[in-house]
């Protein structure tokens, strides 16, 4: 079965797909699977990487997946669950069996995209306060996705 798993940064995407990697499951994170997507401008011409979110936002870039990479992908593996998102997602959804949508509280996504150890799209500190903080627990079900 193919299953995709999208949702907003901070709902817990990469955390789970590595989860479930390690627990010998074929889960991927869109982030980290090269030649799946790419930048690109409105006029739809591939471009590089923005240096900056401003780039992004002044430039009117839009980050995408490739449609038939994505095909030849899926098609290597009969089950997988692939964690991520782009701009054209939703056009991707036909290519799954099923497709979940990872939700999260606006307080806790708030709370995990402060955080010191995260990193934007640009790999930029959003936020450092110096403060040594607790790992948090999450605790969830693989059943849920099976």
């Amino acid at each position: 079965m193919k299953v995709l798993i999208f949702g907003p940064a901070g709902a817990g995407k990469t955390y789970v797909s590595s989860a479930l990697r390690k627990s010998g499951i074929n889960a991927f994170d869109a982030d980290e699977i090269d030649g799946l997507s790419s930048w690109y401008d409105r006029d739809g011409k591939k471009v590089a990487s923005p240096k900056s979110a401003e780039e992004v936002f002044t430039k009117h870039y839009s980050f995408l997946w490739s449609r038939t990479f994505l095909k030849t992908f899926l098609a290597q593996y009969p089950d997988v669950y692939l964690f991520g998102g782009s701009g054209n997602v939703t056009a991707m959804f036909d290519l799954f069996e099923k497709v979940y949508f990872l939700q999260v509280e606006a307080n806790l996504q708030k709370e995990r995209l402060m955080h010191s150890s995260r990193k934007n799209l640009m790999n930029e500190v959003l936020w450092a306060s110096g403060k040594k903080r607790k790992p948090e627990t999450v605790e969830f079900h693989v059943s849920m996705l099976l």
